[in-house]
């Protein structure tokens, strides 16, 4: 179980189509914290990979985190609270956006490949291609050991992982006015 021992930083993760960015978006919104896009990190080269198909190199990777901690350690060193939402498919990477950030809570969203799969099937205008999915399964070393991970899963409605996430953060007020304006599709 996680500690609700004021978070600072929230970082949502999962695979393509998991819905960590929408969800991080609204997070963001509602506790009013600065809002990070793991996709906006990767270099040109990393975004070229992906489109066509292929996997980051683990050096590609591990510069793309790198950029992240360098702009958490920021964040941490100017006493804002921040929203990520980012794969945080490798577990060792993850030790090192947690030595990053401010106190954080990762939140790992998960489900059912064929609920991926449909959901990156109606995604447009992102680099990444839902061929890409298996890939990112065959990475995700999942945090079954990693104290401060609350685990959602992906399928529940968008107001519910509002809730359970302000419950974590011991801030259920702020999440559930976002979710309560939330009109479920």
């Amino acid at each position: 179980m996680v500690d609700a021992a004021k978070f600072q930083t929230l970082i949502l993760m999962g695979v393509a189509g998991s819905g960590k960015s929408t969800l991080a978006q609204h997070c963001a919104s509602a506790l009013g914290w600065t809002y990070l896009e793991g996709d906006d990190f990767h270099s040109d080269a990393g975004k070229q990979m992906m489109a066509a198909g292929q996997p980051l190199s683990s050096a590609l990777r591990q510069q793309w985190v790198e950029l992240l901690c360098q702009r958490l350690q920021q964040q941490k060193n100017q006493g804002l609270q921040t929203v990520l939402s980012y794969s945080g498919l490798i577990q060792q990477q993850r030790a090192q956006i947690r030595a990053a950030a401010a106190a954080p809570l990762f939140v790992y969203l998960h489900g059912p490949t064929a609920v991926l799969a449909e959901r990156l099937s109606h995604r447009s205008a992102h680099f990444m291609p839902a061929s890409m999915l298996q890939s990112q399964l065959r990475t995700m070393q999942v945090p079954a050991l990693e104290p401060d991970v609350l685990w959602l899963d992906l399928q529940l409605p968008l107001s519910a992982q509002l809730k359970r996430i302000g419950l974590a953060l011991d801030m259920a007020e702020q999440l559930n006015d976002c979710a309560n304006k939330i009109t479920e599709i």
